[in-house]
Formats: C-alpha cells, structure tokens, sequence
C-alpha cells in the first residue's frame, strides 16, 4: 500500500505539473495574439515558451512512471511501450529547445547568423521544427495510441482512454499536415493535440491515480 501511495503521489505531482504548464502555455500564447503580435514569437514569449515546453516534457516522464507502476500487470506492455515513447518525445523536445534557448538566441549577437534558418523552432522548412513535430506528432502519439489499451472500457478509465486514443490520431494528423507542406492544417490541430488534449488527459490520470491510492488505502 505504501509502494501504491508512493506511486500515486508522484503521478499526481506530475500531472498536475504538466496540466498547469500547458495551460500556462495556452494563456501566454493567448494573450500574444490577443495583442495582435507576429508569430514566430518575439521576445520575451519567445523564451517562455521554450522554458515551459523543457519542463512540460520532461514532468512527462514521472507522470508516464506513475502510469505504468500503478497499471495491472497483463496491461505494463502497453504502458512499457508508451513510456518509451514518451522518453523519446522529451529526448526530442529538450535537445531542441536548449538549442533554441541558447545556439539561436546568442547567434545573432554574435554575429554568427548563416545557416541559423534551419534552427529556427518555429520556422517552416526548419530541422529543429521538423523534429519537434517527430517528437509530438509521432512519438507521442504512438504514446498516447499504446497508452489507450492500457485502461479498461468503463467509467473514469474508459474517458482516459478515449481521450488518449483522441489525441493520438490527432497528432498522427497534425504530421500528416507536415508531410503535404500544410502548416495551416498543423496550426489548426495543434491547440488541441498539443495542448488541452493532453491537459485534459493529465488531469484524467491524476484523478485516476488518486482514486487508486484511496481504495489501496481504504483496503
């Protein structure tokens, strides 16, 4: 029971974590269209929102953890294989962002500027972009797809899954955007493949592991 609590905690710590990171993310980009501002971003947004991409990934992990230690064990190898996924996704995700927090941020001031179009993160064509859409549009949504069975068809786990199998396919979907060189279509799903989707899930999850840890208790 005490290995339950544990497991339990840190899941809850974690989804709340990423929950509150994500919708900080949307609020900030809110407030800079509602401001009538350019996208790409500039600074100060620029930076922030590299900040909280970093955090929000790698809170991904302990949470994806928590996941998988409280799931019976017939369902681990949809959780095992999710949580691969998802490391990979923050692998992606980190190194991307720290080059933009530092490699492209320092370069101009330095006078080093040839070339820097392939790293810019929201630039389109752009490594680093396309890479950041590898780790969201494929990574995780093959997390989220293998994260769906773990979880049975009724009740609180039923909407988890549902949620997780949502936004799995739509982020297949934002990829397949890249694919045919239409960044509008990616614009369009992103927001909710990206963002209150997987706010969404997180929630789901943390209420999902708290009850866990309440009936491991009350037995």
């Amino acid at each position: 029971m005490k290995k339950r609590a544990s497991v339990a905690s840190v899941g809850i710590w974690a989804g709340g974590g990423f929950a509150a990171l994500t919708l900080v993310y949307l609020v900030t980009l809110t407030v800079m269209m509602a401001r009538g501002l350019p996208f790409p971003p500039q600074e100060p947004f620029t930076t922030t929102f590299h900040a909280i991409m970093m955090l929000g990934v790698v809170v991904m992990v302990p949470l994806w953890c928590a996941i998988h230690l409280a799931t019976p064990a017939d369902k681990q190898v949809f959780t095992l294989i999710s949580l691969a996924f998802v490391v990979m996704l923050a692998v992606v995700v980190c190194a991307n962002r720290f080059v933009a927090l530092t490699m492209v941020r320092q370069s101009p001031g330095l006078g080093r500027t040839a070339g820097l179009e392939w790293f810019e993160p929201y630039g389109w064509p752009s490594l680093t972009f396309a890479l950041e859409v590898l780790g969201w549009g494929v990574f995780f949504s093959l997390a989220c797809l293998f994260l769906a069975p773990a979880f049975r068809v009724h009740g609180l786990e039923r909407a988890i899954a549902v949620t997780f199998a949502i936004v799995g396919v739509l982020s297949l979907g934002g990829t397949l955007g890249l694919f045919v060189n239409s960044t509008g279509l990616l614009g369009v799903i992103a927001p909710l493949a990206w963002g209150l989707g997987p706010a969404a899930a997180a929630v789901l999850v943390t209420v999902w592991l708290r009850t866990r840890a309440y009936d491991a208790g009350a037995a």
